[in-house]
């Protein structure tokens, strides 16, 4: 009966001693196209931020960036791609 009580006593104990932790995330994407020259040239850009804080505050973002150019001459298409990430950690005071 001791060893009974004393197992319900450190599971007691172990259960108010866990931390609970809690996290969010986010996410958006802004695209924007623009064409000209009847169609013959189009440009896009693409930003995407994924940001998440933790409980302690800590925040991490991630930013991409993405700019895709295409030109049509005399039936060829010529595509140009450009990515530039970037990473960022915020830590509370």
């Amino acid at each position: 009966m001791k060893k009974l009580i004393f197992a319900s006593l450190l599971t007691a104990a172990a259960l108010v001693a866990q931390k609970t932790e809690t996290s969010t995330t986010d996410s958006t994407t802004v695209k924007k196209t623009e064409t000209s020259d009847h169609g013959r040239k189009s440009k896009t850009d693409t930003t995407t931020v994924n940001s998440a804080a933790d409980s302690e505050g800590n925040v991490t973002r991630d930013t991409t960036t993405s700019t895709t150019k295409v030109k049509k001459h005399h039936g060829k298409v010529k595509a140009t791609t450009t990515t530039d990430s970037t990473s960022s950690t915020e830590h509370p005071k």
